[in-house]
């Protein structure tokens, strides 16, 4: 029997951190970004090939309240005092699809949250952009990482989460040296967030680190972690998650030191 549909998943990132030292309302400011990424049928992150440009669209109060942005991970960065819902606008390759709108909640209960939203396509689309949607598998030979598997650490076993596919840099939001009687808008430009380390790179040498350098460096996440920091230890499943892009430069940069160490030593 044809297929009728075709569904994919996608997931909306948000991430948002408190701004020291400014208020607004007598509210904290805080900076946030949001991004999308796709996940395939194994729960894996995959790139967004089928959608042309991401329209944003943001409360009335901020200049130019609709922005577009045309390169994955469609990332937004801006900053405010207030939660808001927001409009997400997905626009795809092929113009025969009309676009689909996600409803996003902007709120400030956790610095890392993420939304799964599930897109349905009719299936008698053009070939081509049907490719899209269903790329081909892609066969990739990579080492076992010594923290999944059997490998016991304090009885548990451990493995890093795997990173967003496509990001090429670790990102974070600068310090803002402005005084807490700033009356500037809350659609004041962002700050553009520094990349120094490339996560992609950093996840690759954890894997040709053994078993106990692996333990010392999780132990080294753990002592500095702080509550900016996704960093998620399930004892019952054996892993232990970390998302490098919320880890802040300094410890970012003692990890890619402590992997050179170890690993040209």
């Amino acid at each position: 029997m044809p297929q009728k549909h075709i569904t994919k998943e996608i997931k909306v990132l948000t991430n948002q951190r408190t701004v020291k030292g400014q208020k607004q309302n007598g509210f904290p400011m805080r900076r946030w970004k949001i991004s999308l990424v796709g996940v395939d049928a194994n729960g894996e992150e995959e790139p967004l090939p089928y959608i042309e440009y991401v329209e944003y669209v943001l409360h009335h109060t901020f200049e130019e309240p609709v922005r577009k942005v045309t390169e994955y991970p469609f990332e937004l960065q801006e900053r405010g005092w207030g939660e808001f819902d927001m409009k997400i606008m997905l626009y795809f390759a092929d113009k025969s699809p009309v676009p689909f709108v996600l409803d996003h909640d902007l709120n400030f209960q956790m610095q890392h949250y993420e939304v799964s939203h599930t897109l349905t396509f009719k299936a008698d689309l053009k070939p081509s952009f049907i490719k899209l949607l269903n790329p081909p598998v892609e066969t990739i030979s990579e080492r076992s990482s010594p923290l999944s598997g059997n490998d016991d650490i304090d009885g548990k076993a451990h493995k890093r989460r795997r990173d967003t596919i496509g990001k090429e840099n670790s990102k974070r939001i600068k310090e803002d040296d402005s005084s807490d009687d700033d009356d500037s808008s809350i659609s004041e430009s962002v700050d553009e967030w520094e990349s120094k380390v490339n996560v992609h790179v950093l996840a690759d040498k954890f894997q040709q680190l053994n078993t106990e350098d692996l333990l010392e460096l999780v132990s080294m996440v753990k002592a500095n972690q702080t509550s900016d920091m996704y960093i998620l230890e399930d004892g019952e499943a054996g892993e232990f998650h970390i998302d490098l892009r919320t880890l802040g430069d300094d410890l970012l940069n003692r990890l890619w030191q402590f992997c050179d160490k170890r690993l040209d030593g």
